[in-house]
């Protein structure tokens, strides 16, 4: 009896298992092409992002990716903790994918090349990047990354230039800490997550986001992560003004830039008063000056109830000639009659849908029988000096600002901010900022090889980034071998030489320079489009054979 309950197990084993055991070696298999045999290699370190190579040596040669790590505020004790490295290592791989959610991380976690180019012992998993990211005090987070973004652009700040400030929305799909209800145009009724950003005109260079609760989208919301990063410069690197739509254009935001003294140029809603000085100014058709493009503007002072001031407003218009054309009504005897069933057949558009009325336009509707002009006007409120911004000048200057909404649909849609959602608010915030500052730093690699446009991820990922990379080891020599697949692989190869070369060109004179010398010479040679010909101070004097080519 003993011998028989002895010989049954105290946990069976269960069904069988279905799956084959791997296939050691290599196995015939027909392709289209014919008879091929696959065989799996787990051994080789490879990499399909390969010319990623040049991207970290960038970032070696200016110092970014040691001073990134300096300051962070992570921190691990043991011998087993993941370390700030291998964590902020792998985000930065993952953000550089184009990856918005944690789960996407494990499309890395095989990268057998990348995480050694990075000083990396290798990639963590996503569980290890959600817990550092509730580990990170969110306050010293939050000030290591806004200084980080600011040094990485700073040195250029001493020139004229200009600060977009705009918000935009995210929805969000589950139980997580500031999902509100808000203003969302394209989900309306869904929580979301509201972020408060502000770039640096032209260039689209990030200098900050503010993520806050969804029912927190008012622009004087965001004014407070505004002045607290402006206060972080000192005052001659301040923008010329700062600008931004009609959500920005009322008298709590208007004042305190004018407390600060900093100058602004916003919109202003159509409001019965701002109605009724178009209608004026309409009649003043002589007066409007021809701004070029195709526009006219007209300057004039408006106090609106609740303003505390008079304040400068300049009346935008498209130029009569260029001017759109509304549905006119048939006039009286011309025998063109609308038959009862046309008139019942035309559906009212919804309200989001529907247009207002056009200005100096007899009827209403799209039916409104058009004047000599009877297009939009934009109102624009400014505190700039009429003298040095003519009224003339002011419609191309907010015309531009235009190049910020391009940001938010590259960001929201090509690197992360739209995703990398977590139950608290805090983690939200730290991963926003994070992946703003890796956006700067590639989009200011990206202009050695495009100095006067802007390249979205989309594009210069294909050609700088994607790359078949395999690291052999012989003696003490490491190399990485990379294959470019794209159709443009040897323009692409012999431009990826050139810029390397230069690299390691400045990398041997600036040896000895500091950190902030060598980021200040970079930034000199990728902005030099932008910068005209200019030299941001603080370079020595051994910089000249550098820039003068």
């Amino acid at each position: 009896m003993n011998d028989l309950a002895a010989s049954i197990p105290s946990h069976p084993a269960g069904e069988s298992s279905n799956q084959a055991p791997p296939v050691s070696g290599s196995w015939p298999l027909d392709t289209p092409g014919g008879r091929f045999h696959a065989e799996w290699d787990d051994q080789s370190p490879v990499t399909r992002e390969g010319s990623l190579i040049f991207f970290f040596q960038f970032l070696e040669a200016g110092g970014r990716w040691a001073e990134f790590l300096r300051g962070c505020p992570l921190a691990y004790s043991g011998n087993r903790g993941s370390g700030a490295g291998n964590v902020m290592g792998t985000v930065l791989l993952s953000v550089l994918c184009g990856h918005w959610r944690y789960a996407h991380i494990n499309g890395i976690r095989g990268d057998g090349v990348n995480p050694g180019l990075l000083g990396m012992r290798g990639t963590v998993s996503e569980d290890a990047v959600r817990m550092a990211m509730r580990r990170m005090d969110e306050t010293n987070g939050l000030n290591w990354l806004s200084s980080q973004t600011l040094s990485s652009i700073a040195p250029a700040l001493g020139l004229p230039w200009i600060l977009d400030i705009d918000v935009t929305v995210k929805p969000l799909y589950g139980r997580q800490e500031g999902a509100a209800i808000g203003y969302n145009p394209h989900k309306p009724g869904r929580p979301s997550h509201v972020y408060h950003s502000y770039f640096v005109a032209n260039l689209r260079i990030s200098l900050g986001v503010e993520v806050r609760p969804g029912n927190e989208h008012a622009g004087a919301k965001g004014l407070p992560g505004l002045w607290e990063t402006l206060d972080k410069l000192p005052r001659h690197q301040w923008p010329t003004f700062v600008r931004g739509d009609c959500g920005y254009g009322h008298e709590a935001v208007m004042m305190e830039c004018e407390e600060r003294n900093a100058p602004y140029l916003f919109k202003l809603r159509h409001t019965l008063k701002v109605k009724a000085l178009v209608q004026r100014m309409m009649r003043l058709g002589a007066l409007w000056t021809d701004c070029g493009d195709g526009w006219q503007a007209l300057e004039t002072v408006l106090t609106l109830q609740g303003w505390s001031r008079e304040r400068r407003v300049i009346l935008v218009r498209e130029a009569p000639a260029r001017a759109p054309a509304g549905g006119g009504i048939p006039e009286a005897g011309s025998g063109a009659v609308t038959s009862a069933a046309e008139a019942a057949g035309k559906r009212k558009r919804r309200g989001r849908d529907r247009q207002s009325g056009l200005p100096n336009a007899t009827g209403g509707g799209w039916d409104a029988r058009p004047t000599p002009w009877s297009g939009k006007i934009a109102v624009l409120v400014s505190s700039l000096d009429a003298q040095t911004w003519p009224a003339a000048s002011m419609p191309r200057q907010y015309r531009d600002r235009g190049d910020a909404e391009n940001c938010y649909d590259e960001l929201k849609n090509q690197w992360g901010w739209g995703g990398f959602t977590s139950r608290a608010l805090a983690p939200c915030r730290l991963m926003a900022n994070l992946i703003a500052l890796f956006y700067n730093w590639w989009n200011l690699y990206v202009r050695f090889y495009d100095g006067e446009h802007h390249r979205e991820a989309i594009r210069s990922r294909p050609m700088l980034m994607s790359g078949v990379g395999r690291r052999v080891q012989s003696g003490g020599q490491r190399t990485v071998k990379v294959s470019i697949p794209h159709g443009k692989g040897d323009v692409i190869a012999k431009a990826i030489a050139a810029i390397s070369n230069e690299l390691c060109h400045i990398r041997a004179i600036t040896e000895r320079w500091s950190v902030q010398q060598r980021w200040t010479l970079l930034l000199t040679r990728l902005l030099r489009h932008w910068l005209g010909g200019k030299w941001l101070p603080g370079l020595p004097p051994e910089a000249e054979p550098l820039l003068s080519g």
